[in-house]
């Protein structure tokens, strides 16, 4: 746990009393005691407002011993006073999706930007159009060459956590989170743009490279960082070294790590600093980066990598280059073990 993560727990824990759970026959609670529960709801929503925590009916039902039932009520109940609002209304199983919730200056607080965010009930694909939603959402795109404006990001050691934060790893679908990349870079504590950083700048809105200090993506191992790059848009990223994890990572959500030596990296930075105005040509077959002067340069790859990402496979997509000696396989061992 790390930046304001330990201040907001320690703070929720001083501020928020405990209660006892509310019994299932709520009808025959004390109306003192029911009263005190959308009070401290309220206090609750402002409290994690004003920390940028995400905020739903199952936290609130965990942390005020409540029912579901009782606590999608509280829920309601704030929505109606302009405290909270859905990120797509109910669920269908009337459950509600998480929101984000802002402090405005004057103290009042309303939901201004959302994360995209499943309810519970929505991350577990049980029918067949579901499953082949699944299966569309982790088909690749091939990577062969790119043309396109790099941002430059000098700093060095930018880790995962700094990529995507930790309090939007609650999804398991790849879409969505381009919109909070760089989140705590990109956005104030009012979610407002900071107009300095790079990606907040109009020369670079669009950017599908980027130039990176070095020891990109270190930190945790969160598959999350390559998915709100690719789901941003961008496609490349060139330091002179990356974590591991993160650098194995990218290839299997068609983004390509370039490692160069700094020399070269300071060169493409430099060019990178000229804005819109500078495009660089990356060329994965013959394997070289080239800059708007038209410098040169080459870099290594794995041939397995490059072969996967050329061809637009993932892990998925190399098990179903297989499918049919699978299933040769599956018939020939149901024909010898039928008991199996």
């Amino acid at each position: 746990m790390k930046r304001r993560g330990f201040l907001q727990l320690l703070g929720s824990a001083m501020t928020a009393p405990l209660l006892p759970a509310l019994p299932m026959g709520a009808a025959t609670v004390g109306t003192a005691r029911k009263a005190a529960y959308p009070a401290l709801a309220m206090k609750m929503a402002l409290d994690q407002a004003k920390h940028r925590v995400n905020f739903s009916v199952f936290s609130m039902a965990q942390q005020l011993g409540l029912q579901i039932d009782q606590a999608n009520a509280l829920m309601v109940d704030l929505s109606k006073r302009g405290v909270i609002g859905p990120i797509q209304g109910t669920t269908a199983s009337g459950r509600w999706a998480q929101s984000r919730m802002w402090q405005r200056p004057a103290g009042s607080v309303v939901a201004t930007r959302t994360v995209a965010t499943q309810s519970r009930t929505q991350n577990t694909p049980n029918s067949t159009a579901d499953r082949a939603d699944a299966t569309k959402e982790t088909t690749m795109e091939k990577f062969d060459t790119l043309s396109g404006i790099a941002a430059p990001m000098p700093l060095v050691n930018i880790d995962t956590d700094m990529i995507i934060p930790k309090v939007f790893l609650k999804t398991i679908k790849r879409t969505g989170l381009g919109a909070n990349l760089f989140d705590e870079m990109r956005f104030d504590r009012e979610g407002n743009e900071i107009e300095d950083f790079v990606l907040n700048k109009p020369a670079y809105r669009e950017a599908q490279i980027i130039v990176a200090g070095d020891n990109f993506g270190c930190g945790s191992s969160r598959e999350h960082a390559p998915w709100a790059l690719a789901d941003f848009g961008v496609k490349s990223v060139i330091s002179t070294s990356f974590a591991d994890i993160f650098y194995n990572n990218c290839f299997k959500n068609g983004i390509l790590p370039i490692i160069l030596p700094q020399d070269a990296v300071d060169v493409l930075m430099k060019d990178a600093e000229k804005g819109a105005n500078a495009r660089m040509d990356i060329d994965l077959e013959a394997q070289t980066v080239t800059t708007s002067d038209g410098e040169v340069f080459s870099f290594e790859v794995d041939s397995f990598k490059k072969h996967c990402l050329m061809n637009g496979l993932d892990d998925i997509g190399l098990t179903m280059e297989k499918a049919s000696a699978i299933d040769t396989f599956e018939a020939a061992a149901s024909a010898a073990r039928p008991w199996v």
